[in-house]
This record gives C-alpha cells, structure tokens and sequence, in this order.
C-alpha cells in the first residue's frame, strides 16, 4: 500500500464513505460494520430523539431501511477533522429519498464521530438535524 493510504484523515474518510455506502445500500449488516459495538454509541435521526446502545441504534436503521425503498445522498461541505483517537466529519447531507410515503428531497446537517480501535475507525455518534432554510429542488 501507498503511505498515503495509512493517513489518519483517508481512513476516517473512508469510515465516513463506509457509512453513507450502507445506508444508501440500505444494508443492515453493513451499517453494524461501521459502528462501534459499545453501549455509548448514540443515533439523532432528524427531528428524532438521542438513540443510545447498539440495540437501539441498529434497530432505528432496521426500520428506516424497511421503510425506504431508495436513498442518495450527495454529501456538501464535507470537513473531517481528527484530535488523537478520535475523528469527527461535518457536512450537509442533501438526500433523495424513495419512501413508503413518496419522493423526499432535503437536506440535514450531519455530524458523524468515529474512535479509532486498532487500524479502523468506528462510528460513534450519528447526528442529522434537518435544516429548514430551505429544500433543494431538482
């Protein structure tokens, strides 16, 4: 491997492509993967409560996932920032959503904490809050 393979901030990048991949897979057993297997990790879906344990937070994707049929995300302003064993990434989430309910187009800001654990870095905290400035339009 290339020695910018091992730098700090393409492997936080690369956690934070992992998880956007499984959601946009719609993929459990993916999505299990990047996190961490602790009983702090914590889920804020927008508009939604603090999810804390693995069980909580794995099962909110498992409803998500079921209720979606297709999902996009285009990610903008995308800043990965690393302090010693711990990465977070900050960025707009600008999704495209096929849903039970129909077509949903929207953005949220997002905030994604990983911890390194050996050579991997494992997400944390997932936190999206929907921005109300506005929805984009195709």
């Amino acid at each position: 491997m290339n020695a910018p393979d091992y730098l700090p901030s393409k492997a936080a990048a690369r956690a934070n492509r992992a998880f956007y991949k499984a959601f946009e897979k719609l993929d459990l057993d993916l999505m299990r993967g990047v996190w961490l297997d602790d009983p702090s990790v914590k889920c804020i879906h927008p508009g939604g409560e603090v999810l804390t344990g693995p069980d909580r937070v794995h099962a909110s994707w498992a409803a998500i996932f079921q209720s979606t049929r297709k999902i996009r995300f285009e990610i903008a302003d995308l800043a990965i920032e690393i302090v010693g064993e711990m990465a977070w990434a900050t960025g707009i989430e600008r999704i495209r959503a096929s849903t039970e309910q129909g077509d949903v187009h929207s953005e949220a800001a997002a905030t994604n904490l990983f911890v390194k654990r050996g050579e991997e870095w494992r997400m944390v905290l997932h936190h999206a809050s929907p921005i109300a400035r506005h929805f984009f339009q195709e």
